[in-house]
């Protein structure tokens, strides 16, 4: 049973991926992502964490995968410098635990922001950085997916990205 946190985008977060009162969890595809960091960047807020999973589904082959190396976690702190900021990214980058690894300090910098509390500023240019990025990304993961999987071209139209969320 998922429950409503406190605040603004927990709120929206949860309007969004939540249903029959948090009996069931909805998992958006790309346009309800877009349309929830949207609906979170004119919130003027922040919260302790976003995190947003993505993976890919295809029905005719009754597989999915998992993107975590494409991960997306912002998270505020009282306090951080540069140092601590770019620990933070490597550590995010290079998992022991996961098969593939993103080993990109440009693109692990989008995907992985810190800011500090309540600054909504940076919250938000961090957020719209993410949304431009997915760009960039869906490509790729479409490339591992289709390699990984096997997909074929036939196989394609019956697949579709989604996005797991989570905040506090």
């Amino acid at each position: 049973m998922l429950k409503k946190g406190k605040g603004k985008i927990n709120e929206i977060i949860y309007n969004n991926t939540a249903y029959y009162n948090g009996k069931y969890r909805h998992f958006p595809p790309i346009s309800g992502l877009n349309g929830m960091l949207d609906e979170i960047i004119s919130s003027n807020s922040t919260t302790h964490y976003i995190r947003i999973t993505p993976f890919y589904k295809n029905e005719q082959l009754d597989m999915q995968i998992e993107f975590e190396e494409f991960m997306f976690y912002i998270e505020c702190r009282d306090w951080f410098d540069e140092k601590i900021q770019e620990i933070h990214i490597v550590d995010c980058i290079a998992p022991v635990d996961t098969q593939r690894t993103l080993n990109d300090l440009r693109l692990g910098a989008i995907l992985y922001p810190l800011c500090k509390n309540n600054d909504v500023d940076s919250y938000q240019k961090a957020l719209k950085k993410y949304k431009e990025s997915l760009r960039e990304i869906l490509p790729k993961m479409m490339e591992f997916a289709k390699s990984e999987m096997e997909v074929r071209e036939d196989d394609l139209a019956f697949g579709y990205f989604c996005f797991e969320i989570h905040s506090e």
